[in-house]
């Protein structure tokens, strides 16, 4: 049975062929059970990411309202990825050259300790290995890769909250800790060379200290719940295909490419619009919520980079999160996992966006 609508999709067991089906209809439609407007073609979603109108964030809440005021709502108004004012292109240039220049030392990654290999030890491993795979790029010590991806689980858990409450609390504390680390760790005499040249290139730029590191937080961010998506199918993929114990660099690899094709870590993205636009010859007035269904344009076009966005909000770090699923699924295997008995009973995570199995949850209740 096909999913109810696109966001029913990402937590479907089996959504391809309804994205199939997507990508071969209308290339943009109106979803009465979302209230939003739907765009699954790749040269319609091209189209709304090219539109001066269509933003990252709600003209009239840029940040979450509730995390303001607050260190949480600084952090999350100052990432890149969630903005769309002058100092973006600037900033995102920046970043992509410091990742494609960064070179890190030959340090012994130190992954989340797991203990017994079970359900619920595999789901944390998942949310926390890419944290610790992107905390070691930036060259921060393995001695606080659990305190980045602690902070960074709460600061997302505070997201979906429409009001301040105990998990707000939580994320403004763990984003003064991620601005203050961040920044002491970019302006610290033994900085990487990348990170001093990232330094002097914002000042050139007049982009503020605290920007910079806010962004190699935002770094950490991004790499959680699609990393832990990425990891986590290619994990399953291992376990359909009987694979189990230790596997080369190489094999990881493969099987983390063939997850981004066949089933991919980010399903969808939005744009919230600022003034009217006509695509499609439709209208879509200001105001409205328009759903970019990536998975369906992944479809039509299988070998391009549509898990991880396109135009001015691409992710700069696709082969860096690649290469680090590949490294985290290995060192995973190494450790034992049991690969076919994990991909034999899942689900994934209620998220909107991001596909990430989940293997450790109550039984159903016997009918």
């Amino acid at each position: 049975m096909y999913p109810a609508h696109p966001l029913d999709a990402v937590t479907h067991p089996d959504p391809y062929p309804y994205y199939a089906a997507l990508a071969r209809g209308a290339p943009l439609y109106r979803e009465p059970a979302l209230g939003l407007w739907v765009v699954c073609h790749p040269d319609a979603i091209r189209a709304v990411m090219r539109h001066p109108a269509a933003r990252v964030r709600p003209p009239d809440a840029p940040v979450p309202p509730a995390l303001c005021p607050g260190p949480a709502g600084t952090l999350f108004g100052r990432f890149v990825r969630m903005n769309d004012s002058l100092p973006h292109t600037q900033l995102k240039g920046l970043l992509t050259d410091f990742i494609r220049e960064h070179k890190p030392g030959p340090e012994t990654m130190a992954w989340p300790e797991t203990g017994a290999l079970t359900a619920n030890a595999i789901d944390r491993y998942l949310a926390a290995a890419p944290v610790h795979a992107q905390a070691a790029f930036l060259g921060l010590p393995p001695s606080v890769y659990a305190d980045c991806a602690a902070d960074i689980g709460a600061f997302l858990s505070s997201l979906p909250e429409v009001s301040a409450g105990p998990k707000t609390t939580a994320a403004h504390a763990a984003a003064e800790r991620l601005q203050g680390r961040l920044e002491s760790h970019l302006l610290a005499p033994q900085a990487s060379p990348a990170l001093r040249r990232l330094s002097e290139a914002g000042m050139r730029a007049n982009l503020a200290p605290a920007l910079l590191a806010a962004n190699l937080a935002g770094l950490l961010f991004q790499s959680c719940e699609a990393g832990a998506g990425l990891l986590g199918n290619a994990l399953v993929l291992a376990g359909r295909r009987g694979i189990r114990g230790a596997v080369s660099d190489r094999q990881a690899e493969a099987l983390v490419d063939e997850a981004l094709r066949k089933d991919p870590p980010v399903h969808n993205t939005r744009r919230f619009l600022a003034a009217g636009m006509e695509i499609c010859g439709q209208r879509i007035e200001a105001g409205q919520t328009v759903l970019l269904v990536l998975a369906a344009a992944a479809m039509s076009e299988p070998e391009s980079q549509w898990p991880f966005g396109a135009l001015g909000h691409a992710c700069p770090g696709a082969e860096l999160a690649r290469r680090h699923a590949a490294a985290a699924l290995a060192h995973l295997l190494r450790t034992g996992a049991d690969t076919v008995s994990l991909a034999a009973r899942l689900r994934y995570r209620p998220l909107p966006s991001a596909r990430v199995p989940q293997f450790d949850f109550p039984k159903e209740p016997s009918q």
